[in-house]
Formats: structure tokens, C-alpha cells, sequence
């Protein structure tokens, strides 16, 4: 799998996996993928496949803050497409190549993917966001609180969290996210 040779060990000990499901069922993500390492928090690949640092899930206590990860990922995938982002860093030879056979090399993927890695990440405007928040019914001020334990950087979005003071549905259940802590145990 060419998203271990570039960001290293996937996480998928069975029994988690179906949480994972329905963790990216919940963010209208297209498929989750858990890293031992390799990405800061997260990072939308072309194919809607968002890859998730496992820090995320085991250093939080809340589902919530994975998610507000995961929504702001696909938030800025929509602002920076990822591959549109792969076409303009391959130069005319990778959309030459991609018209003609409708392929691409192992090693135009694995270029792309080391400078998506180390590129900074594109910040996403926090109106953009809060309507993701509110489209998911999931509260923003966990994964606020989450980037800024102070609130001060991002006290936009804990001030206007589209979900406070409603119930809203759990993201996960209590069991898929003791399970979902787990999956990157052997």
C-alpha cells in the first residue's frame, strides 16, 4: 500500500475498524485511515481518503475532537483540492500521462505524497468550518479546545459552536471509542 511506504504503519486491529466506519460515516468522510505516525493530525489524499495522526484518538477523550479534526480536513480538501493539488505538483508530464492512460506511476503518487507530508497545511476559515460543524451536528468548541487549551486563538469557534446548548446525537457510542482508542494495538 503505497500510504505505508510514504506515511508509515496503518492502524486496523479488527475489532476497531467498524467504529472507524461509522466515526467517518459521522464526518461524511469517504474512508479513514489511522497512522502509527507519518502526518501531523490529518490529511485529505486524492480518492476522499482522509489519513488521522492515532495521537488524535488516543490523547482526547471526546469523539468530537477527532471529528472537528476529520471535518476540517475535508473542509480544506473542498478549498484545496487534493487532486488538483497532485496534477499542478506533477508539471505537464503527470496530467499528460493521466489523460493518455488514465494512470499514474507509483513514483508521481509517492512525490506527491512526501511533499503533501511536509508541506504547512492551509488554515480553513472558521465560517467554513462552523457550517461543517453544523451540517454534521457536531459541537466545534471540543476540537477548539483541542487545538488551543486556552480558547484565546480560536475563541470564534467556541463563541459561535452551531451546536451549543442543543443535543445533539453522539458522534460515537462510549464502546466503538474505547474500541476505536485501540486500534493501534497489535
Amino acid at each position: 500500500d503505497w500510504v505505508e511506504r510514504i506515511a508509515g504503519r496503518t492502524c486496523n486491529r479488527a475489532e476497531a475498524l467498524p467504529a472507524l466506519t461509522r466515526l467517518a460515516r459521522r464526518t461524511g468522510a469517504r474512508r479513514v485511515v489511522v497512522l502509527a505516525g507519518g502526518v501531523r493530525d490529518t490529511l485529505q489524499i486524492p480518492g476522499g481518503i482522509i489519513l488521522l495522526n492515532r495521537a488524535l484518538i488516543e490523547d482526547h477523550e471526546d469523539p468530537a475532537v477527532v471529528a472537528g479534526y476529520i471535518l476540517a480536513e475535508r473542509v480544506r480538501a473542498t478549498l484545496h483540492n487534493p487532486f488538483a493539488q497532485l496534477l499542478a505538483d506533477g508539471a505537464p508530464m503527470t496530467s499528460f500521462r493521466l489523460l493518455t492512460t488514465g494512470d499514474l506511476t507509483m513514483g508521481m503518487l509517492d512525490r506527491y505524497a512526501e511533499r503533501m507530508l511536509l508541506a504547512p497545511r492551509p488554515p480553513v476559515p472558521s465560517e467554513d468550518l462552523l457550517a461543517a460543524f453544523a451540517a454534521a451536528e457536531i459541537p466545534a468548541a471540543p476540537y477548539a479546545y483541542a487545538r488551543d487549551i486556552t480558547g484565546e486563538s480560536v475563541l470564534g469557534l467556541i463563541e459561535a459552536d452551531p451546536m451549543r446548548g442543543q443535543a445533539v446525537p453522539p458522534v460515537l457510542r462510549d464502546r466503538d471509542w474505547l474500541l476505536l482508542q485501540s486500534i493501534c494495538e497489535t
